[in-house]
């Protein structure tokens, strides 16, 4: 290199899978010597390492790697290439690998590989897609290895791996050259916790069984930790469901091809038992009686107007979702902070609210607020001023993305010619990613086409005062004496969000959806009062200065 030429810029990336950890030929300290000693030979700068412990290379969720393709494709350009100690450690997917070079390849990223030569042109992108093809086959290959080593090892009642039940360590039993065998071995502190929980499922704590709820505000109340946390009503849920309390567990429950197995195939894993069988079948029945198809419950997620997606805390640094709790043997019903429900009462301190009240709250708010002439003219002034050059605009737009159409099924067309003339074979990569890019660009316009159509169809709907407000009336007549599911129904289409305080309720909803349900109202095909469809609204916009009620 002469010093008028420029000094390249690089980041390394290395990466180990949890099956690579043993093999030090790969480790990242070896990885990384191997990239700088290669950066120092070519008279590169390496400027930034990104490092991936433990982490397979199938997928794009890798946190390191997300961070240096970011920082990559950023326009301050810190980087003029990526080198990696081989293809594999960058990716086992050939579709992250074809994406992600193309992403590199836009923002003018070159890529360098120590121990493989890739030469730039046709001829190295297709060595590259080939040898990603050969990694993607390799790593299918090991899991479906790594599947049939697990399987044989349950049968032999060795324990897999993955999170122990609480009550349990994983202690080495046997070891096999450099592979340990292990089983589940009773913890006896946390399994005295295990069988209080079960005790207070049977019996309770004076005043009759606990459920999952009672049983974590009891533990939690006298100082009981699940190995550091708190307990609440999904993990003490999980402990009463555990099979491993009575002395066996399910293993096996994919083969190879990572197919679902019948349940009556499944691999019995012995394990010490924490409770006996019968007490386990007894807390099972108790359960089971006291479900919600049975009896209701303490606390219930029944239909109710408002579900949680759509009722939320309002409190600071709160945020959750409302659930609905049930008093005086079902008599009565409460929207609470499910936060507070499940955690108690130190969480936060929302107070609970009739569900009735809010559920009026929220109608008779949207029939003042919402559905009257003058706002919703208001609201929807914008479909009263549709123009004639609007509807042209889209015209020309489903104009050219028919014509695009036209070309991507000839270049799909063209694709399969060359397959049945030789030219190309079906598992050629390069056949691969074009046909895949083909296919997803039409379903991409085919979208494009319906949704252009669909707004040129609505576009010649007759909007006035007058049909403004018939529509008014009528939405705000079903919303009053309507069908009780109806009315859920409606509330559920024109609320985003209903957050809940101890001094105001905030009601947050979309114009689209007023939208939609006006342009059906005036066709006459669609009934007297309109059907929504929620698939519609390309784009939903909280408008908090307008449209959201806080009172």
């Amino acid at each position: 290199m002469t010093a008028s030429q420029p000094i390249l810029r690089a980041c390394a990336y290395v990466r180990v899978s949890t099956e690579d950890q043993a093999d030090h030929r790969t480790s990242l300290t070896s990885q990384i010597h191997k990239i700088q000693q290669f950066c120092d030979d070519n008279a590169i700068e390496l400027v930034e390492v990104f490092e991936e412990p433990g982490v397979s290379g199938k997928g794009g969720d890798r946190p390191q790697f997300n961070k240096m393709l970011r920082r990559a494709l950023d326009k301050s350009h810190p980087y003029d290439l990526i080198v990696v100690n081989s293809l594999s450690r960058f990716a086992r997917d050939l579709a992250v690998q074809t994406t992600t070079f193309a992403q590199l390849q836009a923002a003018g990223v070159d890529f360098r590989s120590v121990t493989e030569n890739f030469v730039k042109g046709a001829n190295g992108n297709l060595m590259r897609s080939m040898v990603g093809a050969f990694n993607q086959h390799n790593s299918d290959q090991c899991a479906m290895n790594t599947i049939r080593a697990m399987n044989a090892n349950a049968m032999e009642g060795f324990f897999n791996g993955g999170p122990v039940p609480f009550g349990y360590q994983s202690i080495v039993v046997e070891k096999r050259g450099d592979k340990e065998k292990k089983k589940l071995d009773i913890i006896e502190d946390e399994a005295e916790v295990v069988r209080k929980i079960f005790r207070l499922a049977r019996h309770g704590d004076g005043e009759g069984p606990l459920g999952a709820r009672g049983i974590a505000m009891w533990l939690n109340e006298r100082g009981f930790t699940l190995r550091g946390g708190r307990f609440n009503n999904s993990n003490t849920d999980a402990i009463l469901k555990r099979t491993h309390y009575r002395g066996y567990y399910f293993d096996g429950k994919r083969n190879e091809f990572k197919e679902p197995i019948p349940e009556e195939n499944w691999i019995v894993v012995p394990c010490p038992a924490i409770i006996s069988e019968a007490e386990y079948l007894e807390v099972a029945a108790l359960r089971a009686k006291r479900a919600p198809t049975v009896t209701p419950p303490r606390v219930t997620n029944g239909k109710t107007m408002l579900p949680a997606s759509i009722a939320r805390c309002g409190c600071p640094d709160c945020g959750e979702g409302l659930t609905v709790r049930t008093g005086r043997g079902g008599q009565y019903h409460y929207y609470s902070c499910r936060a507070r429900v499940n955690m108690g009462a130190h969480t936060c301190n929302l107070k609970a609210i009739r569900r009735e009240d809010l559920d009026e709250i929220v109608i008779e708010q949207l029939i003042k607020r919402i559905f009257r002439r003058d706002r919703l003219l208001e609201l929807l002034e914008h479909l009263l001023a549709r123009s004639e050059s609007l509807e042209n605009n889209r015209r020309k737009d489903l104009a050219m993305t028919r014509s695009e159409l036209t070309k991507v099924d000839k270049a799909i067309s063209n694709l399969l010619t060359m397959i049945e003339s030789g030219a190309m074979q079906a598992a050629d990569p390069i056949f691969v990613q074009r046909m895949a890019h083909n296919q997803s660009r039409k379903s991409a316009l085919k979208a494009e086409e319906k949704s252009l159509e669909l707004q040129l169809s609505t576009s010649k709907a007759r909007i006035d005062g007058k049909m403004i407000e018939g529509f008014a009336k009528r939405i705000s007549n079903a919303l009053r004496e309507g069908d009780p599911k109806f009315r859920a129904a409606y509330v559920r289409l024109f609320v985003g969000k209903v957050e809940l305080t101890n001094d105001e309720v905030r009601i947050f909803g979309t114009k689209d959806a007023l939208e939609k349900a006006l342009v059906a109202n005036a066709n006459p095909d669609m009934g007297e009062v309109p059907i929504f469809d929620r698939g519609w609204c390309q784009k939903r916009h909280h408008i908090r200065t307008s449209f959201p009620f806080n009172f």
